[in-house]
């Protein structure tokens, strides 16, 4: 029983990871109009940054990792604040500016309760847990703590950013 916590916890940071990399989310803007490009080029700017936040002792080995790692954490919260954003006949670069003009001036509260709203939306995207366990969306367990934290985490690293350079 002591270890149904442990594996649990593996298992649900396991599958969220897999439905996170970098090429799913750009496969997904692709269904939308305006496609990745604009999103991508982004999160590309967002990512080279991710080495400067590294001590100096493990820039060199670590470095890579980080930027293809910011990389795939912008692309992966980008793509739910954009594809919320867009209206009708919006394309991803229109979406991306609204997601630009609603984080200017947020501060640190507004930012955590933005990305606490956008979580369901995350989840039915990637974890499409909505769709899946529609009879106990509301049951809070283990795997569903972790995932939401995780997802906390992910949301506010990659959104201080983009508030402070929209602001």
């Amino acid at each position: 029983m002591k270890y149904l916590l442990p594996l649990g916890l593996v298992l649900g940071f396991g599958c969220a990871n897999f439905a996170m990399r970098a090429e799913h989310t750009i496969a997904e803007l692709d269904r939308l109009p305006g496609r990745s490009d604009p999103v991508r080029a982004a999160c590309r700017d967002q990512s080279q940054g991710a080495v400067a936040r590294l001590p100096i002792q493990l820039r060199p080995e670590t470095g890579p990792r980080a930027t293809e790692a910011a990389f795939g954490d912008c692309m992966d919260v980008m793509s739910v604040f954009v594809s919320v954003a867009m209206d009708g006949g919006d394309t991803t670069g229109d979406g991306l500016g609204a997601v630009r003009n609603g984080l200017a001036g947020l501060d640190s509260e507004s930012l955590t309760d933005t990305c606490d709203e956008h979580y369901p939306a995350w989840q039915a995207l990637w974890v499409q847990e909505g769709r899946l366990r529609s009879l106990d969306v509301n049951a809070i367990d283990d795997e569903s703590i972790a995932r939401y934290d995780f997802w906390m985490q992910r949301c506010r690293r990659v959104l201080r950013p983009v508030t402070a350079a929209a602001s």
